[in-house]
Parts: structure tokens; C-alpha cells; sequence
């Protein structure tokens, strides 16, 4: 049993942490050819150590800077924000919309900052589907103002910034609504100007409503309320707590942020280019013929975007489940399956037949389609 003395201490180390880990999602967790080495090159201080199959990741907490680089840049979304998470994070967000459709939003290390201003701690905590979001919300001018990354102790912000920047100039030619997209680079920001002005979907307000978004105000917020959530802290820490072991986890569940990225190209009005490159937004997949349908694939496939039937004679893949960690690549013994550079968005919702014993190759479809 714990005595008060453990369950403060747990507590308090719990406010120090912004983010909560779930090893049992990490591909490296899963298996030891797992290429993913996203969270540990990109930590900027090294806090983190991802173990091997069965294993677990330690964070060094004290070294953790809060800059989101790993929330945001991890496919499997074994990092997320705690304390609301990504929908608090969204809807915070969202509040600093302007009337007029403007909103910027500036890094801590930016001098900048102002009360119309929304503040994260660094510019990496971003992906392309945050924007997405931000745009269907009412956002259609979005300034990132972004302070000396390299002088940071973040150190990757901008970096991460540009990157998913260019992801959403990829999608300005395949979808309508995103043609006219501009994105005007400055010293120390970035502009998106989306083509046109959506209505405003305002979020829920909530009781205590938080005008700032960085881990700094989620301290003082959890200081303030510690006395009457104590115990259901404690609770929460001991459950989150990274044992020295993971059992490898082999069910297959949609991410968070995936779900979010296909509820918001739904809204972008019709696709205007079929045929598109890959990227870690969309993927395609082929099996050669002569696969012995051993299912390490499917098995080791965190979404489920590859299936394999329970008669053993047919693999599926579905593109819109796939997140691109590129494992089912890897637990392949026999090398019979790759990634494709092209991908017809015609297939994007569908379960794709790779490969089939039967005689019929029949594509199987979840009836949801872009509109064309």
C-alpha cells in the first residue's frame, strides 16, 4: 500500500510530466526490426530509451522539455498530451480564432506573445492534421511564430514545423477546397492562408476554460486543484506507471489523430487528382504472388489496415488504417511485401485484395468513398 508521503510524491512527479506514455503501441516494443527511431533521434535532450520486443521506453522526466516533438511526429501515438489531451489541446486552440478567421499562435521562446495570441511550448508540437483541424474550426489565416530553434532547448521546432508544412502543400493538389492554399515562409514565421473562410464551429465551453495551451499553465491549473483530485491522480499515475516489461500486444486499434486526419479530408469537397504519391499520409502496399501466408503482417499491424482471413488464403490492406510504420514491412520473414511510391485514392477506404488462393480477387469496400 502507499502512505501519503508516496502518493504526494507520485502526484507531484505526475504534474511534472505533460505527456503520458503507452509503450505497448511502439513498434520497437512489438519487434526488433522495427525501423522506427522517430521519438529518440528527434527528442532534443535524449530523455528517452525505447527497449526492444516485450520491453518498455523510460523517460527521463527531468529532462523533458514539453516541446510535443514526440507527440506529434510519433505514428503510433505512443506519446500523447495528458490533462485533456489532444481535444483540450484543439479546443484551446481554437478559442484564439478571430472572428475574421485569424489566429496565431506563438512558442514560448517567442517575445511576440500577447493575449491575442495562443501559446504552446514549442512550434514541433504541430502535425498537418492539427491545421486541418484548425481550419474546419474557422481558422483560415494560421501564423506559427516560432523564436532562435537552435538556441532552444527544443532545438527541432522549426524544423518539424516546415516538415508538416510541406505535408499540407502535398494535399493543396488533390484536394478542391485546399487548391489556392498559400504558405508564406518569414524570419521568425510561417503563414497558411487557406482559400476561403469557413463557418466557425465553436468548441463546448467548459466551466473552467483555459486560454493557454503550453505545459507551464497546466502546472499551475493541477497545483490549484490538487487537493481534491489526490486521489484520483494517484490512481492515474499508478496505472501509467512504465513497468520494467510490456507484454506484446497484438490487438489492432485506429489512432486518435488518423481518425481526426480522415473525419477532416471528408469536409475538403471533392478530390481533384486521383493518382497521388505516397507519404505517411497515404500508403499502398503490394504482396508478391508467391506469399506463404504466414500473417506476420497482418499480425504485427497496429491498425489493422492488413487482414488476413481466418481461412489463411487471402491478405487485405485498407490505406486509410495505415499509418506508415512501416512494420509489417520489416516482420515480412520472407520479404514478399513492400511499399508502393503511388497510390489511386479510388482504393483509399476500401480493403484492397493483395494477395488470394481463391479464384475470384474481389475488392471489398466500407461503402465510404471521396467525391470525385
Amino acid at each position: 500500500m502507499f502512505n501519503k508521503i508516496d502518493i504526494a510524491n507520485m502526484v507531484f512527479e505526475g504534474v511534472s510530466r505533460s505527456i503520458s506514455v503507452t509503450p505497448k503501441y511502439c513498434s520497437k516494443i512489438k519487434h526488433k526490426s522495427s525501423p522506427c527511431t522517430i521519438c529518440y533521434s528527434l527528442c532534443p535532450t535524449g530523455a528517452i530509451e525505447v527497449g526492444g520486443p516485450g520491453e518498455t521506453i523510460n523517460v527521463e522526466w527531468d529532462s523533458c522539455t514539453g516541446c510535443g516533438i514526440c507527440v506529434s511526429q510519433c505514428p503510433a501515438q505512443v506519446f500523447k498530451l495528458r490533462h485533456g489531451g489532444y481535444r483540450k489541446f484543439i479546443d484551446n486552440l481554437s478559442r484564439s480564432i478571430s472572428p475574421r478567421g485569424d489566429l496565431v499562435i506563438t512558442c514560448s521562446d517567442n517575445p511576440s506573445y500577447n493575449r491575442q495570441t495562443a501559446l504552446v511550448d514549442c512550434a514541433g508540437i504541430f502535425s498537418v492534421v492539427d491545421f486541418l483541424v484548425l481550419y474546419l474550426r474557422g481558422a483560415s489565416r494560421i501564423t506559427v511564430k516560432y523564436g532562435l530553434c537552435m538556441e532552444c532547448a527544443s532545438k527541432h521546432g522549426k524544423t518539424i514545423l516546415e516538415q508538416e508544412i510541406k505535408l499540407l502543400e502535398q494535399l493543396k493538389n488533390i484536394f478542391e477546397d485546399l487548391n489556392d492554399l498559400e504558405t508564406i515562409y518569414e524570419n521568425d514565421s510561417i503563414r497558411i492562408i487557406f482559400p476561403k473562410q469557413l463557418p466557425i464551429i465553436q468548441p463546448k465551453e467548459e466551466e473552467k476554460p483555459n486560454p493557454t495551451v503550453n505545459r507551464r499553465g497546466m502546472f499551475a491549473f493541477l497545483k490549484n486543484t490538487l487537493q481534491e483530485s489526490i486521489l484520483k491522480s494517484a490512481d492515474m499515475i499508478t496505472v501509467e506507471k512504465l513497468d520494467e516489461r510490456t507484454k506484446i500486444d497484438f490487438s489492432h486499434e485506429e489512432t486518435a489523430r488518423r481518425k481526426t486526419f480522415l473525419e477532416s479530408i471528408m469536409s475538403l469537397g471533392r478530390i481533384t487528382q486521383m493518382e497521388v504519391d505516397t507519404n505517411i499520409l497515404f500508403n499502398n502496399i503490394v504482396i508478391d504472388e508467391t506469399c506463404v501466408y504466414c500473417g506476420m503482417c497482418a499480425r504485427f499491424c497496429n491498425t489493422g489496415a492488413l487482414y488476413i482471413n481466418e481461412e489463411r488464403n487471402m491478405i487485405t490492406f485498407n490505406p486509410s488504417k495505415c499509418i506508415s510504420c512501416k512494420l509489417c514491412e520489416k516482420a515480412c520473414y520472407h520479404n514478399k511485401l513492400h511499399y508502393l511510391d503511388k497510390l489511386n485514392l479510388k482504393n483509399f477506404f476500401k480493403d484492397n485484395v493483395l494477395v488470394s488462393r481463391n479464384s475470384e480477387n474481389v475488392t471489398i469496400s466500407d461503402m465510404k468513398t471521396f467525391n470525385v
